[in-house]
């Protein structure tokens, strides 16, 4: 039974996820073909970002109290309903910068809610040992899903349209939201453990996950390290195309590099997709943060294309390795009733990074060489993850709180 609600849940968050990023590309076509409008692009993106970022402060609470089951099914039948109502008010006419500005807000508040709602569902499917597997499985999932997207929302778009490919995605999550009605998540291996006290009111359990983090030191230390290590992370996104730019005109160097890096956190998660991590300590993960930090600064040194790819699939394998080893610290640190407020802080927080990194590299590329800022974003990370992990050798790692 807990394999097959992990499946479930894996094969719900494929679709539901492959949803997100083919409605993201196609709106985005959308925006810059019929409507034409840098300005309207740069207010959804803005709008999506801010309202996911507010929600994911706000939602833990919620979900830590109603379940985070119910969260995910609410979620895709939401999106369900709202491209479909976007397709028909896409059959006669021009959707409006109102209705999207909207609609991308919703978006946000919704993905703030699913994304907190599957990092606290993980622990009631699986047994503690592993975690770390379906921790995998999930990345694995979700990177994957970045990749066949936006090859899938382009052939829909050039074949079926606009409106054609908005019916598609909602039947994505209507699967989806089917598929989570059977999802069992009455933590048929855990203790029915449950501190929340129903009498009291949303902002002191808010409070109470804030509190949390503030009591433990060194998840609220990983929380920060998060925020800085990303920026430098996120900012070489914003780089990778002038470094590809750099090698040729021709935009397929800049595919061989998004390439080399999903390949190499792809086999990261399916190595662990089958190979339990029994114990996660946060030196293993600030060393980490740390060897990435170094292949990203190492950029700057070579102008040998195959170097650059090589030394982009080794950033790739470090990345899913973190992308494995945070949740299943927090899942293991954090008290099963807590898992919704702390992991919406922390997904907040670190999301957060993303806008700030976009702007600061986005701009930086314009004044200064390209190369100095892939040293700069290294950088960032090495003095962060460095200080980070003196601390925590200083301090001494918590415990993991048994659940």
């Amino acid at each position: 039974m807990i394999i097959l609600n992990a499946t479930k849940f894996c094969i719900a968050t494929f679709l539901s996820n492959l949803g997100d990023v083919i409605y993201s590309v196609v709106i985005a076509w959308y925006i810059a073909d019929v409507l034409q409008s840098g300005f309207l692009m740069g207010a959804v993106l803005f709008s999506l970002g801010l309202s996911r970022f507010i929600a994911g402060l706000l939602c833990g609470p919620v979900i830590d109290r109603i379940g985070a089951k119910l969260f995910l099914w609410l979620s895709d039948m939401i999106r369900t309903i709202i491209v479909l109502v976007l397709a028909i008010l896409l059959w006669d006419h021009t959707i409006s910068f109102v209705i999207l500005i909207m609609v991308s807000v919703l978006f946000g508040a919704i993905d703030a809610f699913y994304w907190s709602a599957s990092e606290s569902i993980k622990p009631r499917l699986v047994a503690t040992e592993y975690l770390s597997r379906l921790n995998s499985q999930y990345f694995t999932v979700v990177r994957t899903t970045i990749i066949l997207g936006p090859l899938i929302a382009a052939w829909m778009v050039e074949s079926i349209s606009i409106e054609h490919s908005l019916i598609a995605i909602s039947i994505l999550y209507a699967f989806s939201t089917f598929l989570i009605l059977f999802i069992d998540s009455k933590n048929s291996h855990l203790e029915n453990i449950n501190d929340n006290n129903d009498k009291t009111s949303y902002f002191s359990d808010l409070r109470l996950g804030f509190s949390f983090l503030n009591r433990q030191k060194m998840i609220f230390y990983l929380v920060i390290t998060m925020f800085f290590v990303n920026i430098g992370a996120n900012g070489v996104n914003v780089l990778f195309p002038f470094l590809a730019k750099n090698v040729s005109d021709d935009a397929k160097y800049l595919g061989y590099i998004y390439s080399s890096m999903s390949m190499g956190s792809l086999l990261t998660g399916l190595i662990f997709s089958v190979k339990s991590i029994h114990k996660v300590e946060l030196k293993i993960i600030y060393l980490s943060f740390l060897l990435q930090a170094t292949g990203i600064a190492a950029l700057c040194f070579t102008q040998n294309f195959l170097i650059i790819l090589i030394f982009v699939f080794v950033i790739g394998l470090i990345t899913g390795f973190i992308g494995v080893l945070i949740p299943t610290f927090v899942q293991r640190s954090v008290p099963i009733h807590l898992l919704g407020r702390v992991n919406s802080i922390m997904m907040a927080i670190s999301m957060l990074s993303t806008p700030v990194a976009q702007f600061i590299f986005g701009v930086s590329v314009d004044y200064f060489n390209i190369k100095y800022l892939f040293f700069i974003a290294g950088a960032l990370g090495i003095v962060t993850s460095l200080s980070s992990l003196l601390i925590n050798v200083r301090k001494g790692t918590p415990r993991e709180t048994v659940m």
